[in-house]
């Protein structure tokens, strides 16, 4: 018995996230429905996908009553619908204006466009969703982080994540997923950072593993990161970095007293070992050019050994004064990083060189 090709309905997927996504899914044989605002933009994504796949696209805005009842119509003629990817979605005025400053009328098209939409959407497909169909919502960490300049974007995809939230709660039945892309190199990130090299961002192609994992797989409806969810698996079950010093008392006192670590394990077989437990942590590899790098950055020279230990803090003149009450000594006073944080190199007794830093307090959002 021959199966018919699932349909999916995917909203702005003329460009970005909603193009990288229809690819794969027409190189899977799923059936399209397609939509965008920029009608030869979007005829350009038709004519790449149908040398693949059955697409209709239909240029339109998806906050058109009219133009949504089409979008779900066109999807019941292929069959009825397994799939709708609400992504469209737009930005609000360029650069962002803080909440004091919104123009309420901007503010109310972009929940237009990010809210009600897609809620009209969902609203009417769910009379063509087959047995088992998913929902899959686009959403940012701007909905749940609070950043400065962000209001109006982040504040309309949290009521998004709220949404549907809520509709999972109501429809068991379905696969409701809300899903963080992570940071994309897109017209929309570019539009949010006019004037900067967003040319550092990974391509929207990066975050389709993850989607594709909540549309093939069996996971629950809730909030995803896509890059997470697309990652590998780690076979390293725990991360353990051992260090030799030659002052063992006093880096240990250095690390209890001075930053507050504390003894998980220790050992005296006729060498002395301890187990400090950290909240996070990860491993960091340099090469030559790359370590001169850093030590010029931060001691002004190179001083460093093949280890250093660099331990993110909250604040970072209270814990370089604890390290140095301790035993440390400082080995330059703090620099600002290009990439935003405020780093300070210090001496552990010994010679151990510890770097401490405090991440940048105006973070962007990644998508």
């Amino acid at each position: 018995m021959r199966l018919e090709p699932k349909v999916a309905l995917v909203t702005g997927a003329s460009r970005g996230l909603g193009l990288a996504l229809a690819r794969s899914l027409a190189e899977r044989g799923w059936s399209l429905v397609i939509d965008a605002r920029e009608a030869q933009a979007l005829e350009l994504a038709r004519a790449e996908l149908a040398a693949r796949t059955r697409v209709v696209a239909l240029p339109g805005d998806v906050a058109d009553p009219r133009h949504a009842r089409a979008l779900v119509e066109a999807a019941r003629e292929l069959g009825g619908l397994d799939l709708l990817v609400n992504n469209a979605s737009v930005l609000g005025p360029s650069p962002q204006p803080a909440l004091a400053d919104y123009p309420l009328e901007a503010l109310e098209q972009v929940y237009r466009v990010n809210v009600f939409a897609p809620l009209r959407l969902i609203q009417l497909a769910l009379p063509a969703l087959k047995p088992g169909a998913r929902l899959l919502n686009v959403t940012s960490d701007a909905a749940v982080e609070g950043y400065a300049g962000w209001g109006g974007y982040g504040s309309s995809k949290a009521a998004l994540e709220q949404l549907s939230r809520v509709l999972a709660a109501e429809h068991p039945e379905l696969r409701v997923y809300w899903v963080d892309p992570g940071d994309m190199n897109t017209r929309m990130q570019q539009e949010a950072f006019p004037g900067e090299d967003i040319s550092d961002r990974p391509p929207p192609e990066a975050s389709v593993p993850g989607l594709l994992k909540l549309i093939e797989g069996d996971l629950p409806s809730g909030r995803y990161k896509a890059r997470e969810i697309g990652q590998k698996p780690s076979r390293v079950r725990e991360f353990r970095f051992a260090v030799t010093v030659r002052d063992f008392d006093g880096v240990l006192r250095l690390l209890r007293e001075g930053l507050g670590l504390e003894v998980a394990q220790e050992w005296d077989n006729g060498g002395r070992g301890v187990l400090l437990n950290l909240e996070k942590a990860t491993l960091e590899l340099f090469d030559e050019p790359q370590a001169d790098w850093v030590d010029r950055l931060e001691a002004g020279e190179r001083v460093s050994g093949p280890v250093r230990l660099a331990l993110e803090v909250e604040r970072l003149e209270e814990a370089a004064r604890a390290l140095q009450e301790a035993g440390a000594q400082v080995v330059k006073s703090p620099v600002l990083t290009p990439w935003g944080d405020h780093n300070q190199r210090l001496r552990a007794p010994g010679g151990l060189q510890i770097t401490l830093y405090e991440a940048g307090k105006t973070e962007e959002p990644v998508s």
